[in-house]
């Protein structure tokens, strides 16, 4: 390790680059439990320098007090061009410019005028009117899945779930659905802050070029529809609701289906905690949220910058770096939950960080605590008679360090014919 240097009258750690832990962090292994060497980590300190070679610094925080920390610190910033890094550092250089328009790429006083705009018409009254549809949509996914010997909870029921309400929720034409829902899966296997599929953001942006221009002709009860008729004196202009509706699609599809998924995998290994739901429905929103502390679907925050030199924990992050909050590490963090290892949703989960912290903070944590409280109600009759139709070590996981969850969960009715048993 190198001598210590001072910035600021504060003295700087230099870590050495951890390229081993990098590639851990990539493995197959890490994909299906990150809970074990992330563990590992926050034990060794709260925050740890892991990138590629060749790559500039990325700090990954693994403790919840400097997690909650960074996540509030307005020097850690969400524009890489306020940390002296280009504008195309992220997502790409084709569409750095209409997707850096959207919540998640800015920072106030922007960040606070597009979360105004957009929140006048995503309310929580129309995201509760939307039950009625979810609620239909899961029976209907439901009566289909259970025709089949062997179905996937997952890409049968939870994806199409999703898809079906965030396309609704925008107006996207329900043919497209199938298509959205790829583009969803896509978007969240990158491994390396700052990577990029472009040909997938061309292709979103010019559908939602095309769509805004018939949703201009022929307004429609969406909240895409309400975006464009915003008769407030300030209203988004045509960038910004390519940015915005990409940006709503794809946050509002992939999140919801890991949070299912994670809730269904858990539920159907430990039968207690279905028993105790069947005899109590009431106690679902408290599993969810248990569920999104325990099996966080967001395994990391989205990336930040640096805008100054910043003190976390135990080293000086440089203006520039690009630092990650394990969200995952922090929900399990024995120094703000006890015995986080433990599933318990009786537990007070106040402040976990499953759907962030802040100005940043998911603006649609709503849908998905509703999109996973209508699934786990529609499949609690199930749950008692389901089998794995695989055995564990089959099962895929979703790649990258941005999502956390099972991709396939593949099930039998107990007594079924089946060429694996559970």
């Amino acid at each position: 390790m190198s001598e210590p240097s001072t910035a600021g009258g504060v003295v700087a750690r230099q870590c050495p680059v951890d390229t081993s832990l990098h590639s851990r962090l990539r493995s197959p292994d890490f994909a299906a439990n990150p809970f074990t060497p992330l563990g590992e980590l926050r034990e060794r300190g709260p925050v740890h320098r892991c990138e590629p070679p060749g790559s500039s610094p990325i700090w990954l925080i693994t403790r919840y007090a400097e997690g909650a920390a960074a996540l509030l610190d307005r020097r850690l910033v969400k524009d890489p061009t306020a940390a002296g890094l280009p504008a195309g550092w992220q997502p790409g250089e084709g569409t750095s410019q209409l997707w850096s328009r959207d919540l998640a790429s800015n920072d106030p006083p922007h960040h606070t005028r597009l979360r105004r705009l957009v929140a006048r018409p995503f309310t929580p009254r129309r995201v509760e009117s939307l039950r009625p549809g979810i609620e239909q949509a899961a029976r209907d996914l439901r009566e289909r899945m259970v025709k089949q010997d062997t179905f996937d909870l997952i890409t049968d029921f939870a994806g199409g779930l999703t898809t079906a309400t965030i396309c609704d929720l925008l107006g996207i034409p329900a043919g497209d659905r199938e298509l959205f829902q790829t583009w969803g899966d896509r978007f969240f296997t990158v491994t390396v802050p700052g990577q990029a599929d472009n040909d997938l953001f061309v292709a979103i942006t010019k559908y939602f070029a095309r769509l805004i221009v018939r949703r201009r002709e022929e307004p429609q009860d969406d909240l895409l529809s309400a975006l464009i008729r915003d008769t407030g004196e300030d209203r988004l202009d045509g960038h910004e609701l390519i940015s915005m509706a990409a940006s709503l699609l794809i946050t509002g599809h992939e999140p919801g289906v890991r949070l299912i998924g994670n809730a269904l995998y858990l539920l159907l290994r430990r039968p207690e905690q279905v028993q105790a739901l069947q005899e109590d429905p009431t106690r679902i929103p408290a599993t969810i949220r248990e569920v999104l502390r325990f099996d966080s679907p967001a395994l990391t925050s989205l990336v930040r910058f640096a805008a100054e030199d910043v003190e976390l924990g135990d080293v000086v992050i440089r203006r520039g770096d690009a630092v990650l909050v394990s969200l995952v590490a922090a929900n399990r963090d024995p120094a703000r939950f006890a015995d986080p290892d433990e599933f318990r949703p009786s537990r007070d989960t106040t402040g976990h960080l499953g759907f962030g912290l802040g100005i940043h903070f998911c603006i649609g944590a709503q849908l998905a605590q509703l999109e996973a409280e209508v699934a786990l109600r529609e499949l609690l009759p199930l749950l008692p008679h389901l089998r794995l139709a695989v055995p564990v070590d089959d099962l895929r996981w979703h790649p990258g360090l941005q999502m956390y969850g099972i991709r396939d969960l593949p099930v039998r009715m107990a007594g079924a014919e089946s060429g694996t048993p559970g």
